[in-house]
């Protein structure tokens, strides 16, 4: 028997003894004694330290020990002393080993025959079965929320089910690399024979079906080989994530086919099929693995496809004029790996070959967060849960544990709720959607149901914010609330009001997008499309269901706002009022005032008192 063993028992006997000692001592009743209250207490502390603390998550001991990506130092500066703007290893491969080895750590790759054939093989077939569907797309994006434009290269996401990848203003939806269930998640099946079956259930032809499941499979290889990188070569501690839970599959044409093809004016390295950036999107810290497959048409050209690197100023910074930099051309069925911080105080781009096709699969860990299937479905179904206890046809909620004023307070948050869950689903989803136009629509099986559900979510959503409205404009024709609607509060207005009218900015600039004469140049199962509970044109047609301008419908609420605040027998000195011009204009201020939010106040108080500030 241990030592550790031997003081507990020790322990508990002693305890057993101090509590009948102390029973005989009252006559067989238990009274209380500083001995067994130690002992107690003892025994408690005990417990409490051997308990297991709740253990951090890797993003907050990333936080805590490194910060965020915009905190990321630049990396050491290596100077070439012939001050040439970019190093290549065929003019001098000892300059560009060591400014790689300085300035570029983080960034390695395996050569194709250091890698097995069943790797190669796999990602052939990956390629050709998603080319096969047709899944590679050209994307309308909109850099800085300017100018749309039409990417050079086509690509298509794959990944964890429900997974989504947000960039220059637009959302991917993914296929699904791993079998899936009647609600959209993930779905591990024991046979082999079955893999795959609910992929080709949900509309994916058997090929197409077979080359997403095998991406799921290999993702697995890249992410092995992705933590072993940085066992070997990455020292700081924590280090980021490598599960990595989509890839971004990109298709890239060389000069040859691709005549508009952007040059490359940093540093004049040529024409881009991808310009200078850093991925976006992504956990911090975490690493990115890029397997990448030329395909040559027949030409004996000398120029392959490139990656370019370029040494930033740290995670906010902009490039490092003293460091040069590098262009590695890395020949066909490489795998290369940007570690760690590499992707934070980096950039990288593509340089075009003259000649062939470039196939890349860019293996990333996704931020999960508000990008998910699963997330906003969650959403919305846990709103639903809780709609039992608010009453908006007379504007109560049902919980009388609670004050009056806890109750307004409640169903303010509610409807702030509702209104940010509606403009979320808008624009975040549905747009998003709709905008990528039917083709895109058609590829994406996995995502019909999904879309049915949030547009079915928003209609009824959007009827309770109707029933809202109806209310309060008969609370505001009594100008005061009776019993039957005592927790309603001016702050409901405000709420529509501030909601409407960023819907309403936001709805015009996704009207200008749609209007992008960019559009005009695709397919016209390519351009965006109309959604019925989105678009409506006339607002007669609208019926339970708000307008898509929304214009009217803030004034209409301002109006009701002013009625709603307004004083008790307003009406019945309103005509001596009309004697009284002084007293007339005053309330004409008050009125014009009552139909201002309390932010809005606010603002023109601050206003007002920033003029005074430089008068005086």
């Amino acid at each position: 028997m241990s030592n550790k063993r031997i003081s507990k028992t020790s322990a508990s006997l002693s305890l057993l003894q101090t509590i009948r000692h102390d029973k005989r001592k009252s006559g067989g009743k238990l009274v209380k004694n500083p001995l067994s209250d130690n002992v107690k207490n003892a025994s408690k502390k005990r417990k409490k330290i051997e308990q297991p603390s709740e253990q951090p998550s890797l993003a907050q001991l990333l936080k805590k020990y490194r910060g965020v990506a915009a905190d990321t130092p630049a990396p050491p500066i290596w100077k070439d002393k012939l001050g040439r703007a970019y190093l290549t290893p065929d003019d001098d491969q000892s300059a560009f080993d060591e400014c790689l080895k300085t300035s570029f750590k983080g960034f390695y790759f395996d050569t194709p025959s250091s890698l097995p054939q069943s790797l190669h093989h796999t990602f052939d077939e990956c390629f050709e079965g998603l080319e096969r569907g047709g899944l590679f797309l050209y994307d309308v994006v909109q850099p800085g929320k300017k100018k749309l434009t039409q990417t050079s290269v086509t690509r298509t996401l794959v990944g964890d089910p429900g997974s989504t990848y947000k960039y220059l203003g637009l959302r991917l939806f993914s296929h699904p690399w791993i079998d899936v269930d009647a609600d959209g998640n993930a779905l591990h099946l024991d046979k082999s024979t079955q893999v795959g079956s609910s992929v080709k259930r949900l509309g994916y032809s058997s090929r197409t079906a077979s080359a997403l499941i095998a991406m799921g499979r290999i993702n697995k290889d890249m992410t092995d080989r992705s933590t072993q990188k940085l066992r070997q070569h990455v020292s700081a501690k924590p280090v980021g994530s490598t599960d990595f839970n989509l890839t971004l599959v990109n298709k890239m044409e060389s000069m040859s086919a691709k005549r508009d093809l952007k040059k490359e004016a940093a540093y004049n390295m040529g024409k881009t099929s991808v310009g200078w950036h850093r991925d976006s999107g992504l956990k911090d810290f975490s690493s990115i693995a890029v397997y990448q497959k030329q395909k040559s048409q027949g030409s004996n050209s000398s120029k392959p496809f490139g990656v370019a690197l370029r040494a930033m100023d740290g995670g906010a910074g902009g490039p490092l004029p003293s460091v040069p930099a590098l262009m590695a051309p890395l020949p066909s069925g490489s795998l290369y790996y940007m570690l760690d911080d590499f992707n934070h105080n980096h950039e990288h781009a593509v340089i075009a070959g003259d000649d062939g096709v470039r196939y890349s699969s860019t293996h990333r860990v996704a931020r999960e967060g508000q990008g998910t299937w699963q997330y906003i479905r969650d959403k919305i179904k846990n709103l639903q849960s809780t709609a039992t206890i608010f009453d908006w046809s007379v504007g109560k909620v049902d919980d009388p544990s609670l004050s009056p004023k806890k109750r307004k307070q409640k169903l303010v948050s509610r409807l702030r709720m509702q209104e940010a869950l509606l403009s979320e689903i808008e624009f975040e989803w549905l747009r998003q959607w709709f905008v990528q136009g039917q083709k895109h629509a058609k590829l994406h099986p996995y995502w019909h149901d999904p879309i049915k559900f949030l547009i079915k979510s928003f209609c009824e959503l959007e009827q309770t914010t109707v029933q809202i409205i109806r209310l309060l404009e008969k609370a505001s024709g009594r100008g005061v609330t009776d019993s039957d609607s005592e927790d309603l509060c001016e702050t409901l207005f405000d709420v529509l009001i501030e909601s409407f009218s960023e819907r309403n900015n936001k709805r015009q600039e996704w009207a200008r997008r749609y209007k992008d004469p960019i559009f005009l140049d695709l397919a016209e199962n390519e351009r965006p499309y109309t959604c019925s509970c989105l678009d409506r044109v006339d607002e007669k047609e609208c019926g339970d269901f708000m307008p898509s301008d929304l214009e009217s419908s803030i004034k209409s609420l301002r109006e009701l706002r002013s009625a709603f605040v307004s004083e008790d027998g307003q009406d019945e000195t309103r005509d001596d009022a009309k004697d009284d011009k002084s007293k007339l204009k005053k309330d004409k201020k008050k009125k014009k005032k009552s139909t201002l939010t309390s932010k809005e106040k606010k603002k023109v108080a601050s206003n007002w008192n920033a003029l005074k500030s430089k008068i005086g």
